[in-house]
């Protein structure tokens, strides 16, 4: 399977809508995405295709205060689904926030989401904190996770 990955545009939205809503139980909709897109200087959103199909994307803020990556959203269609998709997507983000000069990569998960939460760990990534009644469709806890950024000496 040949991947592609791309900046996300606003065509792409009908198909991320979908991907979206059988990802998450509290999808984001049509305008928090064209307002991510549009206004959001600090925000990359990338896809991942199969010929013209997004398969899957990963959206990230850049936070140059803290000299972080933060990522926001990421999802993979239903059909895709443990194929390495959501790792190479999150490895891709690793790359570029090396290429930022950034120190860590953080983000969120519900704390009911082992898979997730393995896939992270599995790529580098430490449990760094809870964030209690985070999620507003359930008031879920979010398990805070950061990965630290490793350069090459020399």
């Amino acid at each position: 399977m040949q991947i592609t990955l791309d900046v996300m545009k606003e065509k792409d939205l009908k198909q991320i809508l979908q991907i979206e809503r059988e990802a998450f139980s509290n999808p984001w909709n049509v305008k928090f995405f064209k307002e991510e897109l549009r206004h959001n200087a600090f925000a990359l959103y990338l896809t991942a295709r199969v010929v013209e199909q997004i398969i899957g994307y990963v959206g990230f803020w850049f936070k140059n205060h803290a000299n972080e990556v933060h990522i926001v959203n990421l999802a993979v269609k239903k059909d895709f689904r443990r194929e390495g998709i959501g790792t190479y997507l999150i490895k891709e983000i690793i790359d570029m926030s090396r290429n930022l000069q950034a120190d860590y990569v953080t983000l969120e998960v519900r704390v009911t989401n082992e898979a997730a939460i393995k896939l992270y760990q599995n790529l580098g990534f430490k449990k760094n904190g809870l964030t209690p009644h985070y999620y507003l469709d359930n008031e879920e806890d979010a398990l805070l996770m950061k990965k630290e950024i490793v350069y090459n000496e020399g």
